[in-house]
């Protein structure tokens, strides 16, 4: 009888296999998922408030482990990934502002940007304070930070024309029994204009990154820098038009990058390891704004733009940057593609829309498609609905997160097929049984 009921445990848990647990390391730049994600229909795993209004929204959850990692207000969660329930958390020396910064996890740290150009970092496993960067230029802390070989890089943002720095930051604790000690800058850029949403790539011996472009509006002269990695000298530069609002993407198949900008150029270029010059390829311009970084995968760029008070998806071919199709969204998107790329003949892609209900769609792509296959996967009723500008993030089990303006912290997971629910029922059905029979 035993055998029998470790078994029918053995199968419930073999096709239960939607409540599993989940084991990814998620930060921004991880742009590709090859775990099964929902893809027809999802089913909410859980929703935790933990802010009220966009002037005080949660910032997009990271996946570490078991845990998500998300700020809010003035503290630092780690939640449990299956349940949201709160694990630990930390105070914050500072204000998220707009929570639109992620926070970012690497080598047992998580580093959180705060208002008035200050980064603090915190140990994973204690949410123990480390140490606390404060920029001598302030700023808005919004532009992703991007983690290599034990140094983090990220920009501030003062105004359209003001100055503002990009640095370069060690993530070693230098005073381990000090936690809020003054960090400093390996080394800073500055630039008029400064970073705002513009992540960086780096590469072997150098750093890319776009910036704003200096004036009032959207239309003037910006550039894509080549820094170099070890003191932040200048290496070369690409002239671009519209502030750059993108991460700078890297597609290792072509050896080419890509950024967007807010006068909705999308822009193909390459890098000369040897010296660091830049040197421009192509560029598609889209029918408005384009603040989410393109992201490349077989030979298709996928990304999101403005057109009028709506918002498209828009596939192109990354090598030509000739358009293949575009599709209208529920909203204009400021978010960056998750691409599921678990199928060898195609991909998933989910992106959200800022408009009500502040959703994710989901559209599926393949290498000959002509024409866009769309799905709302999620729609947030209630109290939960409200405008987005967060990407998504998943769990190597499936599960989805994301937030959005409403203060929620959402967690989804692919609905089960039918057989699988039916087994699953009659199997739970016979372990009670046999369980009364055991008692």
């Amino acid at each position: 009888m035993k055998k029998i009921v470790a078994f029918l445990l053995f199968a419930l848990i073999v096709f239960g296999s939607a409540f599993s647990v989940s084991f990814a390391v998620s930060e921004p730049g991880s742009y590709f998922t090859s775990s099964s994600t929902p893809t027809s229909s999802a089913t909410l795993k859980f929703s935790k408030k933990l802010g009220n209004g966009y002037m005080a929204s949660p910032t997009t959850p990271v996946v570490v482990g078991n845990t998500l990692i998300v700020a809010s207000g003035k503290k630092l969660y780690k939640l449990d990934a299956q349940t949201g329930e709160e694990l630990k958390s930390a105070v914050l020396s500072g204000s998220l502002g707009f929570g639109v910064a992620t926070p970012l996890y690497a080598d047992g740290k998580i580093f959180v940007q705060l208002d008035g150009g200050k980064i603090q970092a915190f140990d994973y496993k204690t949410m123990k304070s480390l140490w606390l960067y404060t920029d001598p230029l302030g700023g808005q802390s919004l532009s992703p930070i991007t983690y290599d070989g034990g140094y983090i890089y990220t920009g501030f943002w003062n105004g359209e024309d003001e100055n503002a720095n990009f640095v370069s930051l060690s993530v070693k604790d230098e005073q381990p029994k000090k936690e809020t000690e003054a960090k400093k800058a390996r080394w800073k850029y500055t630039v008029k204009g400064g970073f705002y949403w513009a992540g960086a790539t780096v590469t072997e011996g150098f750093v890319v990154v776009g910036t704003d472009d200096g004036t009032k509006g959207e239309s003037g002269n910006s550039k894509i820098l080549a820094l170099k990695k070890s003191n932040g000298k200048l290496a070369s530069y690409l002239k671009t038009k519209g502030d750059i609002r993108s991460s700078v993407t890297f597609d290792e198949s072509q050896k080419a990058f890509f950024a967007s900008s807010k006068a909705g150029f999308v822009y193909r270029f390459k890098l000369r390891e040897t010296d660091g010059k830049l040197y421009y390829l192509s560029s598609f311009k889209a029918a408005g704004n384009v603040t989410s970084s393109p992201v490349s995968f077989r030979g298709r760029l996928y990304f999101a733009c403005r057109d009028g008070k709506k918002g498209k998806f828009v596939v192109l071919d990354s090598s030509s940057m000739k358009k293949i199709y575009d599709c209208e969204m529920l909203g204009y998107s400021q978010s960056t593609a998750l691409v599921c790329t678990k199928f060898d003949d195609k991909v998933y892609v989910y992106m959200t829309y800022n408009e009500k209900p502040g959703g994710i769609t989901v559209f599926e792509d393949g290498e000959n498609q002509k024409t866009a296959k769309k799905t709302e996967l999620f729609k947030p009723a209630g109290e939960m609905s409200q405008y987005c500008i967060s990407s998504v993030t998943a769990g190597s089990d499936g599960t989805i997160y994301y937030k959005n303006d409403s203060g929620y912290v959402f967690a989804l997971y692919q609905n089960p097929s039918l057989l699988v629910r039916l087994i699953n029922s009659v199997l739970r059905t016979l372990l009670n049984l046999l369980s009364g029979v055991l008692k």
